[in-house]
């Protein structure tokens, strides 16, 4: 499972509709977010790889998604070593398919509010 739904739904019923924004949030920047990592790798820019896998890695932590985290945390550790290398497009490959599992798992939580 790509997001922990038991957490959601406790999520719900702590803050209410708060949530619904705050997954709003997330589906609307993190596709930006994603699109700057790949940039970062385009352009070979190392830092720039780090930074938004690490601002990724929080905001799909903070809604709950269970292995995108994870995916992006391995990513910046990557790219803490300055350069970036053949496996940042295999790693991104596997960040994005990811977020699309988790975009899908969220819309349809979205529905039950």
């Amino acid at each position: 499972m790509s997001v922990d739904e038991a957490n959601l739904h406790m999520l719900k019923e702590v803050i209410g509709d708060d949530l619904k924004e705050i997954i709003d949030a997330f589906l609307t920047t993190s596709p930006e977010i994603l699109g700057q990592v790949k940039l970062s790798i385009e352009i070979k820019d190392a830092a720039g790889v780090q930074l938004h896998s690490h601002t990724l890695k929080g905001s799909s932590a903070n809604i709950g998604a269970t292995k995108l985290p994870a995916l992006c945390a391995e990513l910046e550790s990557k790219a803490k070593e300055g350069v970036v290398t053949d496996d940042f497009n295999r790693m991104y490959q596997q960040i994005e398919t990811e977020m699309q599992n988790v975009f899908r798992h969220l819309k349809q939580f979205l529905q039950s509010f």
